[in-house]
Order: C-alpha cells, then sequence, then structure tokens
C-alpha cells in the first residue's frame, strides 16, 4: 500500500473539470511542488444511454469511482499513462462521480476523458458536471 505524508492543512475549491498538467510547481498557491493529493466529486451527467469508457491520463497514482463502482484503480507511482473502464450510463441521469489523484514527484498529470458508440473521446466538458 502506498502512503503519503501527512498534511496539517486542507483547501477546498471548485474546479470546472478534472484537466491539470503541471511540468513543475504546485497546482494552488500554498502547498508544495510535489507529494500532493486532490479529490474532485460531483456528478456526470451522460447526453447518450450507452456505455462509456472513462479513460485518466495520470503521472502518479489515480482512482475513479462513477455511481459508487471503482471504475479506474491505478493508485502506483508511475510515469504518465492511461488507464481506462466502462460503465452504462443513462441519458440526462445524474451520477456521482468521484476522482482522487495523487502526484510523487516531477511532472504532475491529471486528466478524465470519455467517449461511447455516439460520441468521439473528449475532456468531460463542464457542460457535463454538476457539483
Amino acid at each position: 500500500m502506498l502512503e503519503l505524508p501527512a498534511t496539517e492543512s486542507w483547501d477546498a475549491w471548485s474546479v470546472a473539470s478534472v484537466e491539470v498538467t503541471l511540468p513543475a510547481g504546485a497546482p494552488v498557491s500554498g502547498i508544495g511542488a510535489d507529494t500532493f493529493s486532490v479529490r474532485w466529486s460531483g456528478s456526470v451527467v451522460p447526453r447518450y444511454s450507452q456505455t462509456y469508457t472513462f479513460a485518466t491520463t495520470s503521472d502518479d497514482g489515480v482512482r475513479l469511482w462513477v455511481d459508487g463502482r471503482l471504475v479506474i484503480d491505478a493508485w502506483t507511482r508511475h510515469a504518465r499513462r492511461v488507464d481506462t473502464g466502462t460503465v452504462a450510463l443513462t441519458a440526462g441521469q445524474a451520477v456521482p462521480i468521484v476522482v482522487e489523484y495523487f502526484d510523487g514527484t516531477r511532472h504532475a498529470v491529471a486528466e478524465l476523458r470519455w467517449s461511447s458508440t455516439s460520441q468521439a473521446a473528449e475532456i468531460v466538458p463542464t457542460t457535463r458536471l454538476r457539483p
């Protein structure tokens, strides 16, 4: 099991999408450039009633839950890579989603894409995310 350093401070803020690329530096001021973690949570609203492929691009660990189900579990230190998982969704129905990410050292990359038979792969757009 990977152990991350404990922290004494926690911050919360809203972001529009899961799309972070940091060759160097911290995601926000006040935290270090390395050994940080992020949790995004909210809901996703699909356009179509189809099986969706979710794809995470990450440099270090990432986990994705859709509707309470662990869809991607890549909680390891690793170079930039893509991991995928599938889940059936219903058009217009909001489904809870959680993305957890950690950066160990150096480059930080965390992206969340989705695709289906009727939809090309894209970063999950802000119009399809709910707080």
